[in-house]
């Protein structure tokens, strides 16, 4: 019966055998160092995104702890506003009711130029030298320049005056502004604005003078240049809006629900580190993260445990309120926290300042422990997490250069064995042309002894 094989075979074509397939497979075993080496990269990239979330979560949780420390946890806002005002209660407002009166709001100074016909009609040109809110301030103008022109001029000169074209219906103007409110305080009633000369050909001259605000709260007089006054009440910015004849109250009260919210903020900003962490502590042996895609366990406990310190950690050295713990900070089997709130409520109530103090303290208040705790792990330069991923970059770079080396071993390996192939093929060859000249040449061991017995 007669057989059938391929016309072509890319290698073996002398021997029969499979001979790429030999070698791929045989440079496939040789490249498993390089295969481990790559899929060990890809882990400690995987270590290295890992930590850089770990990391982010700290600077975050840092960052709530040092809004606690600078607004404080117990929040108050403005329950009732007073007449012709805005107000708004920020870090350091204190609950409580004021008497307000608003005396005058401030009001910038103006100046206005002669009057034109159109607004193509040209100045002369020349300085215009004033006095803005006491500093001498000269603006100088281009010969021959229309009122749109004088108004670009002006704009972009940086002075602090604002200027535009103005009409009254028939005749055309240059207006000019102070950009800002007020004048300084106890100067004369044009301490705002003066002309002291004008070669311009504008004939500008002070049309209104600028005006402070003035806010009675109490028995407490307050001027400002601006219309918004922070001096007044600590932590609590009044916005003078229209002038008022008689005081109404402004009053300030403790706002529960935002004093719990803040708290809430650190609590979360705190479970998200634990919850990063937690891979590495306790993996799930049902599914177990690929070797070395995690941080060590040792820095993960470490940083862990510093975090659990702090809140048995004594701020204050008495009170009932000292630690994260007695104001209702409670840590959870799992190692995240939880809120007591109704503790956390009664605290607010009797004694909101020992609240603020677990974290405004000084060195060992909250704000300034967990921003140490966030320096010792992520600081660009002495971290340990910016440490530890340094040195995994450089782990990485070398298994790099540790694999290309690798290849070109490898490399080098194939093309010895596709060498020898080559002549084993060569050499099988050879020997099949040899049989086959022997076959239909008729020479052979078998035809000489039939040969000399057909002669007998």
């Amino acid at each position: 019966m007669a057989t059938t094989s391929p016309i072509f075979q890319a290698g073996g074509l002398a021997s029969g055998l499979d001979t790429n397939s030999i070698v791929d497979k045989l440079v496939a075993l040789e490249s498993q160092p390089i295969t481990a080496n790559t899929a060990y990269q890809a882990a400690l990239t995987a270590q290295i995104s890992s930590i850089g979330d770990i990391s982010s979560k700290i600077k975050a949780l840092s960052a709530a702890s040092q809004s606690l420390g600078t607004s404080g946890v117990s929040a108050n806002t403005v329950s009732q506003t007073p007449a012709g005002t805005n107000a708004v209660a920020g870090a350091g407002a204190l609950a409580g009711s004021y008497a307000v009166t608003v005396n005058s709001v401030a009001t910038s100074a103006r100046a206005r130029s002669g009057q034109f016909q159109t607004a193509n009609d040209t100045v002369a040109g020349g300085d215009l030298v004033m006095h803005v809110q006491g500093v001498a301030t000269t603006i100088s103008i281009a010969a021959n320049s229309d009122l749109g022109s004088v108004v670009k001029q002006i704009n972009s000169s940086g002075a602090p005056v604002s200027a535009a074209v103005v009409s009254d219906g028939s005749h055309m103007y240059v207006s000019l502004t102070n950009r800002a409110t007020g004048k300084p305080i106890g100067s004369a009633a044009d301490g705002g604005l003066t002309i002291d000369s004008d070669g311009t050909g504008l004939g500008m001259a002070v049309t209104q003078n600028a005006t402070n605000a003035i806010v009675q709260v109490d028995d407490l007089t307050v001027e400002s240049q601006s219309n918004a006054i922070s001096t007044a009440i600590p932590g609590v910015t009044l916005t003078a809006t229209q002038k008022t004849t008689s005081p109404s109250n402004l009053v300030i009260s403790q706002n529960q629900g935002q004093s719990a919210a803040g708290i809430q903020g650190f609590i979360s900003a705190f479970n998200a580190v634990v919850t990063a962490l937690q891979p590495s502590l306790r993996p799930d042996p049902s599914n177990p993260p690929a070797s070395g895609t995690l941080l060590d366990g040792s820095t993960a406990l470490g940083l862990e445990q510093s975090m659990n310190r702090m809140l048995s950690y004594q701020v204050v050295p008495s009170g009932t309120v000292r630690t994260l713990a007695d104001m209702g900070v409670k840590l959870q089997n799992d190692g995240t926290l939880t809120l007591d709130t109704t503790t956390f409520n009664k605290v607010l109530a009797k004694d909101p300042d020992a609240l603020n103090a677990i974290f405004n303290t000084a060195t060992n208040g909250m704000s300034d422990k967990f921003s140490a705790l966030s320096n010792q792990y992520t600081n660009s330069f002495s971290g340990q997490l910016v440490q530890r991923t340094t040195s995994l970059q450089k782990t990485i770079k070398d298994i790099t250069s540790r694999n290309q080396q690798l290849q070109d071993h490898v490399n080098n390996y194939k093309l010895q064995l596709q060498k020898s192939f080559a002549n084993m093929e060569n050499l099988v060859s050879n020997y099949n042309s040899i049989g086959s000249f022997l076959s239909t040449s008729g020479v052979g061991l078998g035809t000489s002894s039939s040969s000399s017995g057909s002669s007998k």
